[in-house]
């Protein structure tokens, strides 16, 4: 595996894949153990057996880069932002009650949570929902179709 990164032992997941002693093994169990001075510890569990290995929750093991996510729509296109026509929309809402501010063109985070906190305290409602809304054109790219 050319490309590698570093990932903190608390992150492995099963079915991701490590670099222990010159190879590449394949995580088949993850589990969370203590040490004896009371340190939190991970057991990596490799497919095709083996010693686990025990590392401290923090400790940094390389792991390959993931692979770049196909671009999602059809092949031969591409979707960007055009904020050309009108800039994105900003909307927040109560999930209990449905009630909110006007949406704004205002990318102005600070003042959607101002809302929402003075409402949660005004009714107890605690979830809130926030959407942005824009624009998207979508361009041939590539031997797509003109």
């Amino acid at each position: 595996m050319p490309s590698e990164q570093l990932r903190c032992a608390v992150r492995m997941r099963r079915g991701d894949l490590v670099h222990v002693q010159g190879e590449w093994r394949e995580v088949c169990a993850v589990r969370l153990d203590r040490y004896a001075t009371g340190g939190m510890a991970v057991v990596l569990t490799f497919a095709g057996g083996g010693r686990p290995l025990r590392v401290p929750a923090d400790h940094l093991v390389t792991v390959p880069l993931p692979e770049p996510p196909e671009p999602p729509g059809p092949p031969g296109w591409a979707f960007v932002e055009d904020a050309s026509d009108s800039p994105a929309v900003h909307e927040t809402e109560c999930v209990t009650c449905g009630e909110g501010p006007e949406p704004t063109a205002s990318q102005d985070v600070a003042v959607r949570h101002l809302w929402c906190a003075e409402h949660a305290a005004r009714t107890g409602h605690t979830g809130s929902l926030a959407l942005r809304v824009g624009l998207l054109r979508a361009v041939a790219v590539d031997g797509g179709p003109r």
